[in-house]
């Protein structure tokens, strides 16, 4: 299947991935570099992280918001987007993900209802001209 890359809009095929090759190839080059900074300097602020690696400082937050790194900066502060508690990561705290989850798990399976039946006619075929006679 043929899409347009999310980043460059060129044009490639790829099952899965929402960047060409090339782009998928850069933003993984800049995940490594900001994971490998944070590992040997584990205080560092956003801004340090983005000034020694030279990636984005909305990246390296989209980073942190997937919960994609295991060391964070020290700066970060996020606030869950349902009761407004301060995180490191994510967007929802961990009291908030056990309510979802406790809240799905208890909720019944609705089974579908059931498709209207066309009204029954009995058994027998009937003809357009047949129908039109008995009027």
């Amino acid at each position: 299947m043929l899409k347009n890359c999310e980043k460059c809009n060129r044009v490639f095929a790829h099952p899965t991935r929402s960047m060409c090759e090339g782009c998928f190839e850069e933003e993984l080059a800049n995940f490594v570099a900001v994971k490998e900074y944070l590992k040997e300097n584990p205080g560092a602020s956003v801004a340090q992280v983005a000034n020694e690696t030279e990636v984005d400082v909305g990246i390296i937050y989209e980073y942190i918001r997937q919960g994609r790194l295991d060391i964070i900066p020290s700066d970060v502060k996020f606030h869950c987007e349902i009761c407004g508690a301060e995180i490191s990561s994510g967007r929802i705290c961990p009291k908030c993900k056990g309510d979802l989850v406790k809240g799905f798990r208890s909720q019944p399976v609705s089974e579908p209802e059931p498709e209207s039946k066309p009204r029954d006619r009995g058994s027998k075929v009937h003809y357009l001209d047949q129908i039109k006679d008995r009027r």
